[in-house]
C-alpha cells in the first residue's frame, strides 16, 4: 500500500527554529522599557511659579499671595504624570500654550538590557563555585598537607584564583600548591575553607550535585502527543511539511533528503534502525557506542558476551579504536606554548566507591564542563529547538541523551582552551566513525577575540582527530564567515552530490537552510604540532 503522508506545517509554529537566537519578536523600545523616561520639558517664562508663590507638591493644591494668576491657579490640583506620556492639554497652564509650538525633542540615550548586566569576571572553576554560593568570595582557605596534617599556606579565594596572604600574590589552585611546598596535583582536595573546614573537592562536587546543574544535564525523555509518537521536524533539515516516518523509531525525514526519487510502499525504517553493513531490519540488532548505527552481529561487529556490556559494543574495530583514544584523551591537560593548555572533556557520571584517582578527574572534568557551558552560553544566543524546546547548544556541551535521535547529543565531547585556569575557547567535537567528525561550534570569550585562540584549539582538536585516524571534519557556518572558513581554515564547501548522500546518512546536529555546511579532509602533514605532551 501507499505510505500515507503526514502534513505537519501547522504544527508547533510559534516556536523559533533553530539556531535563531531569538523568538524573532519586534519589541518597541519606547513602550517595552520600563526605565524609558523623557528629558523634562520647559516652561514658558509666564508658567513659571512667582517667587511670592510656594514651590508645587505632586498631589498639593498651590499657594501662594494673592493675584489674577494665583487665583486660577487655586483650586488647581498638580496632577501626577507618568514619565513617558504627553501633559494633558489642561494642566499646568496648557490651555495657554496652546497657540506655542515646542521643537521636537530627541529621547535621551540610555543604556538598559532586559536582562541585569552579570559581572564581568574569569570563567574558572573558583568563579563558577562562587556564583552558585557554595564558597564565599575572599573567603579564608588553608592548604592542608593530609587529611589531619598542619597548614602549608594561607590566603583569600576569588574568582580568578587564590590571594596568598604571605605575599600578597595571585596565583591559581595549582600554583597556590606549589607555592605551600606540595606537588600532589590535587590541590582542590587538600585546600579547605577555614570556617568550615570543607575543602574545595567537596564544594565541587555539591555545586555539581546543585538542582540548577542536575537539571542541565537530565535525560531529554521526550514524551509523544496522543497517539502521535513520531517527531515534527525532518532529521536533516530541521523542518516541517510532508515527512516520511519511520515505523520503528519517532525519526521523520524529507523524501528530497534523503534523495529519495519515489515514496517508499508499505512500512519503512529510517537508515539508523537498520544494518549499516547489509541495510536490512530483521532480525537481532546492536547499536554501535561510538556511531551509534545498528548492526547485525553476522554481518560484523562485536558480539554480547561476557567481556562486553551493552554499553561498550562497537559496530567494528575503527570504532573501537577511536572510542578508546577519546577516552583516554578525556581530562588529560596538554599544555601549549604561551602559557596556553586544552584538554578534552565529556561529561560523565561520579559512581560510588570509585577509585580516588579516577574519581577525582572525574570530578575536574564536570567542573570545567559546567564552566564551558558559560562561556558557550556568552559565545552564542539560545538555540531552542522549536519542536521540543530543547536549548541544543547546553545539551551539547551535557552530553545529554534523549530517546529521540534527532536531540541525542550523549557522544559530544566539548575542548576546552584554558589560560591560568580561565577557559578562553570551547569547541564541540562528536565523532561518527573513522569516516566522519563533526563540529558544530565553537566560540571564544569576548576579550580573548581576534588573538588567533579559535585557530589554536581548532587545530589542536584537528591534530586530535588526525590521531584517530579520523578521515573528515564538517562545521556549520553562517554566509557571513564562509570565506573565513575557507579563506583561513581550508575548509571547503559541500558540492559533490555523493557527500552530500553519504552526510544525510549521518546524525549530524540540524541547522536552518540558511546555514552553509563545509568540509575538511584531514592530512597529517598539513597540521602543526601544537602539542608538549599531558601534564
Amino acid at each position: 500500500m501507499a505510505y500515507n503522508l503526514r502534513n505537519r506545517n501547522m504544527l508547533n509554529s510559534r516556536g523559533a527554529y533553530l539556531g535563531s537566537g531569538s523568538d524573532n519578536e519586534s519589541h518597541d523600545s519606547t513602550h517595552s522599557d520600563p526605565d524609558y523616561r523623557r528629558p523634562p520639558r520647559r516652561t514658558n517664562q509666564r508658567n513659571n511659579v512667582r517667587p511670592s508663590e510656594a514651590p508645587v507638591s505632586d498631589g498639593i493644591r498651590i499657594a501662594g499671595a494673592g493675584g489674577a494668576s494665583s487665583s486660577r491657579n487655586r483650586n488647581r490640583t498638580v496632577q501626577r504624570r507618568r514619565p513617558g506620556r504627553p501633559p494633558n492639554r489642561d494642566a499646568n497652564g496648557g490651555e495657554d500654550r496652546q497657540d506655542v509650538k515646542e521643537k521636537p525633542r530627541r529621547r535621551i540615550a540610555t543604556n538598559f538590557s532586559q536582562y541585569p548586566k552579570e559581572r564581568v569576571t574569569k570563567r574558572t572553576v573558583l568563579a563558577w563555585l562562587i556564583s552558585l554560593g557554595k564558597v564565599e568570595e575572599n573567603e579564608l582557605v588553608w592548604y592542608v598537607e593530609g587529611e589531619f596534617g598542619k597548614i602549608r599556606g594561607v590566603g583569600k579565594v576569588n574568582r580568578e584564583g587564590i590571594l596568598c596572604n604571605c605575599c600578597y600574590h595571585q596565583m591559581t589552585v595549582g600554583e597556590f600548591e606549589v607555592h605551600c611546598g606540595c606537588k600532589t596535583r590535587q590541590p582542590y582536595q587538600h585546600i579547605f575553607l577555614a570556617e568550615s573546614r570543607v575543602s574545595l573537592f567537596q564544594c565541587q562536587i555539591r555545586a555539581w550535585e546543585d538542582s540548577e546543574e542536575v537539571q542541565k544535564r537530565a535525560y531529554n525523555n521526550i514524551q509523544a502527543v496522543a497517539d502521535d509518537k513520531n517527531d515534527d521536524a525532518c532529521m536533516i533539515c530541521a523542518d516541517g511539511g510532508d515527512l516520511i516516518c519511520c515505523e520503528r523509531c519517532p525519526s521523520t525525514f524529507h523524501a528530497k533528503c534523503l534523495f529519495m526519487e519515489t515514496i517508499p510502499q508499505g512500512d519503512w525504517l529510517c537508515p539508523y534502525c537498520v544494518c549499516k553493513y547489509c541495510g536490512s531490519g530483521d532480525g537481532l540488532l546492536k547499536k554501535c557506542a561510538l556511531c551509534e548505527k545498528h548492526y547485525h552481529c553476522k554481518c560484523g561487529g562485536e558480539m554480547l558476551d561476557l567481556m562486553n556490556s551493552p554499553a561498550s559494543l562497537f559496530c567494528g574495530s575503527s570504532c573501537r579504536k577511536i572510542h578508546e583514544g577519546l577516552q583516554g584523551m578525556v581530562g588529560a591537560r596538554n599544555d601549549l606554548q604561551d602559557g596556553l593548555s586544552w584538554t578534552l572533556l565529556q561529561r560523565t557520571e561520579l559512581p560510588l566507591g570509585s577509585y580516588a584517582d579516577d574519581f577525582y578527574n572525574k570530578v575536574q572534568t564536570n567542573s570545567k564542563i559546567a564552566v564551558a557551558w558559560l562561556v558557550m552560553n556568552e559565545c552564542f544566543m539560545p538555540a531552542i529547538d522549536r519542536h521540543t524546546r530543547a536549548n541544543v547548544t547546553q545539551c551539547i556541551v551535557y552530553s545529554r541523551g534523549s530517546n529521540m535521535t534527532r536531540i541525542n547529543f550523549s557522544g559530544f565531547y566539548t575542548a576546552v582552551l584554558e589560560k591560568n585556569d580561565e577557559v578562553i575557547c570551547v569547541a564541540s567535537i562528536r565523532v561518527h566513525g573513522k569516516r566522519l567528525a563533526e563540529m558544530p561550534f565553537i566560540g571564544t570569550r569576548q576579550e580573548y577575540r581576534r588573538q588567533g585562540m579559535a585557530r589554536v584549539l581548532e587545530n589542536c582538536v584537528e591534530s586530535a582527530l588526525c590521531a584517530l585516524q579520523v578521515e573528515k571534519l564538517v562545521i556549520p557556518s553562517v554566509d557571513d564567515l564562509v570565506g573565513m572558513w575557507t579563506g583561513s581554515y581550508f575548509f571547503s564547501r559541500i558540492k559533490e552530490e555523493p557527500l552530500k548522500k553519504e552526510l544525510s546518512r549521518y546524525n549530524t546536529v540540524m541547522f536552518p537552510n540558511t546555514v552553509v555546511k563545509l568540509h575538511k579532509n584531514l592530512a597529517v602533514s598539513l597540521l602543526p604540532d601544537l602539542n608538549m605532551g599531558p601534564s
